[in-house]
């Protein structure tokens, strides 16, 4: 397996052991952590242990709220062989506030990107499962509210942008008109000009 190419590192990374996580597994780490009320938790790890040389790459393609899946009666392997049935429980992750979420070992890590479309389907999953139970609970608005308050002010930023873009082509347009009439007024001047010379010679 080829180690990713397009990696960003996070703090000191262990030479011998390195962890390399995929962005979408490291965003939904980082989301656990909102969940302040179900905080420590342990989240499992999916993916593969690479050896190579004298050094061990641990690449993470996935990983599942521990406390969460047995909310629902699942368990990790339950989990693995529905969505990332290409990997292997690798390892596990304990999520505490406050504190960024490094799976061991080594104190650094990798974050690399890549397209996972077994992450994606579990986050889309996951975001379904919890819209569904917020609908029920009488949720659903306050648990939309920050995507919607995102798409709005992302629109009024373009409606603004657009504005400005048409003030700036109705001033070129009116400049160009500007200058149009005082050549026609000119090109007027000038054939009045020559038709009274016209006149003049018969």
């Amino acid at each position: 397996m080829k180690i990713p190419d397009i990696v960003r590192r996070i703090g000191c990374v262990d030479e011998t052991n390195r962890v390399y996580i995929e962005d979408y597994v490291y965003s939904y780490l980082n989301g656990l952590q909102a969940k302040t009320d179900i905080l420590p938790l342990r989240a499992a790890l999916f993916g593969h242990v690479i050896q190579k040389e004298n050094a061990c790459y641990y690449m993470i393609y996935g990983a599942s709220s521990v406390v969460e899946e047995l909310e629902y009666g699942r368990n990790e392997e339950q989990i693995r062989k529905e969505f990332f049935e290409d990997y292997e429980l690798i390892g596990y992750v304990n999520i505490i506030k406050n504190k960024r979420p490094v799976p061991e070992p080594g104190k650094g890590y990798f974050v690399f990107y890549e397209s996972n479309e077994a992450m994606q389907n579990y986050l889309t999953f996951c975001y379904e499962r919890e819209k569904k139970t917020k609908k029920k609970d009488g949720m659903i608005e306050d648990f939309m509210k920050p995507c919607q308050e995102k798409r709005r002010a992302y629109a009024g930023e373009m409606i603004r942008q657009v504005v400005a873009l048409a003030c700036v082509i109705i001033l070129a347009i009116a400049v160009c008109a500007v200058n149009d009439y005082d050549k026609m007024s000119g090109f007027v001047e000038m054939t009045g000009e020559a038709a009274r010379g016209l006149e003049a010679e018969d």
